[in-house]
């Protein structure tokens, strides 16, 4: 796992980058969602309640940030998060 750091004038942004298995395109922003995960049911090859991401994204859009992922399947994800800072306003969208 690899960790960005960087700062702007009116963000802070951080870069969390894995190689793990990657996520399919079509479930990017369900994997935000409480309580969801990208492999359902009582089989899961992996643990975890689904909460994590739902948590840091309310979190992160209480500081008026923004949370995002990109990932490929077999491609590991990376996941960005940007913070205003000094209570500059972040424009919203991508």
């Amino acid at each position: 796992m690899d960790l960005d750091v960087s700062c702007r004038e009116d963000a802070v942004c951080f870069a969390v980058k894995d190689r793990g298995i990657g996520i399919d395109p079509k479930d990017h922003e369900r994997i935000f969602e409480s309580f969801r995960q990208v492999e359902e049911g009582t089989n899961r090859r992996f643990g975890g309640t689904g909460l994590g991401l739902s948590i840091a994204k309310n979190l992160v859009e209480l500081h008026e940030g923004r949370i995002w992922v990109q990932s490929a399947l077999g491609q590991g994800s990376t996941f960005y998060v940007e913070l205003p800072r000094n209570g500059a306003e972040h424009p919203k969208g991508n």
